[in-house]
């Protein structure tokens, strides 16, 4: 990284082709109505109203930390993920029927020159 009168200069698009490690963007997924994102702006102590595994204690959310809100509760999107709320893959339209298990004589057919079935 360059610097220019001490601020880092914007990277080229030679190392941006270059930089091989950066992972896809993850999409994230809230499926249980009431819960809002939120950012923790400020110095103000707020707490993860859960606690992580293995501690005895709420966790404080961090400053520019995204986490959920629903009336009083503010939840972290660790503890969020682990909880269940959050969803890495979107929900399905509908599970898919196995063409073998449908007798044809029960499909509906288009006759796509008239339009009728």
């Amino acid at each position: 990284m360059s610097y220019e009168n001490g601020i880092p200069a914007a990277p080229t698009t030679e190392a941006m082709e270059s930089d091989g490690d950066l992972l896809p963007a993850t999409r994230i997924f809230i499926f249980e109505p009431g819960w809002t994102v939120a950012i923790k702006r400020g110095s103000e102590r707020e707490f993860c109203h859960i606690m992580a595994p293995g501690q005895d204690y709420y966790h404080r959310l961090r400053d520019g930390e995204l986490y959920l809100q629903r009336a009083d509760d503010r939840i972290c999107l660790a503890c969020a993920t682990r909880r269940g709320i959050i969803a890495h893959e979107p929900k399905q339209l509908r599970n898919p029927v196995d063409p073998a298990l449908v007798d044809a004589s029960e499909l509906t057919v288009l006759d796509p020159g008239n339009g009728e079935l």
